[in-house]
């Protein structure tokens, strides 16, 4: 069966058993890994993000059965079944689903060499103090341009981080730069987050055990005082 049509006749049916009348349904390529909907009555309309066009249909169905109850419940609901994290974790998704989404990012140097700072060296400085582990996958590139909104960036669902260029500078002392990127690291580690909490106590906790983390916040302050900048955001 072709995966559009597919998709359209999966809803309708997972659709029809919530009571919904009529359904639409289709891929779309979004950037992030997402679904909007659109509701009207007990008519409802998807877009579905195509990352999940290589899932089985047993996935789809569990996903659109949390759907139409998340909607049905009209508030905050768990629409991640375990059997689709455990996808969304595994090797073959990210296989699949980076190289597409690097071809969708816009403001990617696709290199880990900057002018001034080597992200690869500074992973390998964190993980000789035990601060990081290894992560299979894990794809490390500067900003094509100086991102003052965002000096970090990790996506653990697709396994990138970016740091924008504007820290790769001699401006920027090498351990604000490293400490940068250990924040990011802190978000690999935690894995997949389906919720907005991801700068609680314990992470910040887990912050401090960067050596000089003190000085680099202090670094990081006045940067952004200068610039206007701030620290990163981590997407699932």
């Amino acid at each position: 069966m072709e995966r559009g049509a597919g998709i359209q006749r999966l809803f309708e049916e997972v659709g029809g058993g919530h009571g919904f009348v009529p359904v639409s349904a289709g891929f779309r390529p979004f950037k992030e890994f997402k679904v909007q909907w659109q509701r009207n009555g007990r008519s409802a309309a998807f877009q579905v993000t195509d990352y999940l066009r290589s899932a089985d249909q047993d996935l789809l169905r569990e996903f659109a059965d949390r759907l139409f109850e998340r909607i049905e419940a009209k508030g905050k609901h768990e629409i991640y079944t375990a059997n689709l994290k455990e996808w969304l974790r595994s090797r073959s998704f990210v296989e699949n689903a980076q190289p597409v989404y690097l071809r969708r990012s816009q403001n990617l140097a696709f290199s880990d060499e900057g002018t001034t700072y080597d992200l690869s060296e500074s992973y390998e400085r964190l993980k000789a103090l035990g601060l990081v582990r290894d992560h299979d996958g894990l794809f490390l590139t500067w900003t094509k341009r100086p991102n003052h909104q965002r000096v970090g960036y990790c996506s653990a669902l697709m396994r990138v981080i970016a740091i924008s260029s504007v820290m790769d500078s001699e401006r920027v002392p090498e351990l604000v730069t490293d400490y940068v990127l250990y924040h990011e690291l802190l978000h690999m580690e935690d894995g997949l987050s389906f919720s907005n909490s991801h700068h609680g106590s314990g992470f910040r906790q887990r912050e401090r055990r960067f050596p000089g983390w003190e000085e680099a916040e202090r670094s990081l302050r006045a940067l952004a005082k200068e610039q206007g900048t701030r620290t990163g955001r981590a997407k699932p």
